[in-house]
């Protein structure tokens, strides 16, 4: 049974959701286009279409995807208190693994190669496959409620723990190495330690109300640690070039803990509402996360030799694959069946 001190859905971090899953499909229309050592679907044919390297890009590839797993991780205790161990994973499998392995078939008989972007799903299940087997054979858990104050203390210690486990693994991964697994699963080993560790810290700050109970205190040490961390970025930005070194995993691990924190935080505090609109996004974030990439592949593929305004041409290919996207999710929902899954 859930206790009248359950917390309720918190429409911030829905809305934060949202708009990381939007910016990473207008980040992968810009890949193409930016020399990152990234294999990628597409490659563009015609002279000048190139871009640098920009703001979307840098927060996606140093602390975006954190954030993801960061906030998965926040909804993570409740769900499984209200549901219990079979209905929970049930639930994850449809919302999570059934939907990346149909996508990701369907990817193989429409485009010539088979799309990987839903291993966020897949290692997102994984990460609930290994919470529900804890709590499951442990018969363990954090009451909802329980008392520990977030300090800098703590934040510092699990920033170590990233850092450290990040500088150990990377010691035989190098970052933007991805292996494929079984032909299936999709894996950047470089950045698991950053991902696991940040979807447990979205279970503890569930747990400990961290996000609702950040003190000034905090806010204050926090913004300031990232502002060092930005003046350090931009000092040794000759170093930072090479996104190999040490110094770029102690930089990167740093934002991907405080500059997430702050960020779930500002959320949280000024951005908790919801109207139709916003509910609707929310609501076809994952439809849009699956299907965009084959529609971004033939687009990019059927409009590579139009010689237009790049800018404008970029522009175009971007609003029309969220706005199919949105529209393929949206109908594809209808139907009470596949709404089920998507």
């Amino acid at each position: 049974m859930v206790n009248e001190n359950t917390p309720k859905r918190i429409y911030g971090l829905d809305n934060l959701k949202v708009l990381i899953c939007l910016i990473v499909v207008i980040s992968h229309v810009m890949i193409p286009y930016i020399n990152i050592g990234i294999p990628w679907y597409f490659e563009p044919e015609l002279p000048n279409e190139t871009l640098e390297m920009n703001p979307l890009i840098n927060f996606l590839r140093i602390c975006g995807m954190s954030i993801f797993f960061m906030v998965s991780g926040y909804f993570i205790p409740t769900s499984y208190d209200k549901q219990g161990f079979g209905i929970f994973l049930w639930k994850k499998a449809k919302r999570l693994l059934i939907p990346a392995f149909a996508f990701w078939g369907l990817s193989i008989l429409c485009t010539p190669y088979p799309m990987y972007h839903v291993w966020f799903l897949q290692m997102l299940f994984g990460f609930c496959l290994l919470y529900a087997l804890f709590r499951k054979l442990t018969n363990w858990r954090i009451k909802e409620g329980s008392k520990l104050e977030l300090s800098m203390l703590i934040l510092v210690a699990y920033f170590a723990l990233i850092c450290v486990t990040s500088l150990l693994i990377r010691q035989k991964f190098y970052l933007s190495h991805f292996t494929v697994y079984f032909n299936l699963f999709l894996v950047e080993e470089s950045k698991f330690p950053q991902y696991i560790l940040s979807f447990i810290f979205g279970l503890l700050a569930r747990r400990f109300d961290w996000i609702n109970c950040v003190s000034k205190k905090v806010v204050i040490q926090t913004t300031i640690v990232i502002a060092i961390t930005y003046i350090i970025k931009e000092w040794r930005i000759t170093e930072l070039n090479y996104i190999g070194s040490r110094l770029f995993t102690i930089l990167e691990s740093s934002l991907c803990l405080f500059a997430s924190l702050m960020i779930l935080w500002i959320f949280n505090r000024y951005a908790n509402i919801t109207n139709r609109f916003i509910a609707t996004l929310s609501e076809n974030s994952l439809g849009i996360y699956l299907i965009h990439m084959p529609i971004l592949y033939y687009v990019q593929t059927y409009t590579k030799m139009w010689e237009i305004y790049f800018p404008l041409k970029l522009a175009l290919i971007m609003a029309f694959v969220l706005v199919t996207a949105f529209l393929l999710s949206y109908l594809l929902r209808k139907s009470k069946f596949i709404r089920n899954f998507l």
